[in-house]
């Protein structure tokens, strides 16, 4: 079994997408976020609509399968909190996090409290590992929660991959964990 507090899905997946870095601008095109294969700088807004439409995927495609979400911090969630609910009808959910806030239980969501310094805490995942749809993107956070006045104003880079290959990966390193 893996150590979950030296765990890193940034460290282990960012290496496997080629090619440069792209520094995605607040203005960047629904192409490019909904690109099979992209390493990435970021802002929260980029983050937040490249989950989303990975989550729609499992919503309108009614995908049975893993899901795997980092969060940083379970209060993260909150916000989303209705659309996991959602998806958790048709996959299981394993959703990382430090425990700062109490969540609704939910029989297919399982929340995974991360130890103090895990690597994890920096990271912002979401990997869907399911039959007919493989996809993950992964944002290491440069600043830190409390470093910025508008928290969506932090720094991430990281990457998203279609790749049945390193989402296997991915999944495989996470499952051993929980």
């Amino acid at each position: 079994m893996a150590n979950l507090k030296d765990l890193s899905v940034f460290k282990t997946a960012f290496g496997e997408v080629p090619g440069d870095t792209a520094k995605l601008a607040t203005s960047a095109s629904n192409e490019t976020l909904s690109a099979s294969s992209l390493k990435y700088e970021s802002k929260v807004p980029q983050l937040e609509y490249m989950c989303l439409m990975m989550e729609n995927m499992v919503l309108t495609k009614k995908l049975k399968g893993i899901i795997y979400a980092g969060f940083q911090k379970h209060s993260r969630a909150k916000a989303i909190y209705d659309r996991y609910l959602a998806m958790a009808e048709y996959s299981e959910i394993y959703l990382f996090g430090e425990k700062d806030t109490t969540l609704p239980s939910h029989p297919n969501i399982h929340l995974i409290d991360l130890p103090k310094g895990s690597e994890l805490m920096r990271e912002w995942f979401l990997v869907i590992d399911a039959p007919s749809f493989k996809s993950m993107m992964v944002a290491y956070d440069l600043d830190g929660f409390g470093t910025h006045a508008v928290e969506e104003d932090r720094n991430f880079k990281g990457m998203k991959s279609s790749s049945p290959k390193t989402v296997k990966s991915v999944s495989e390193m996470l499952d051993s964990v929980i």
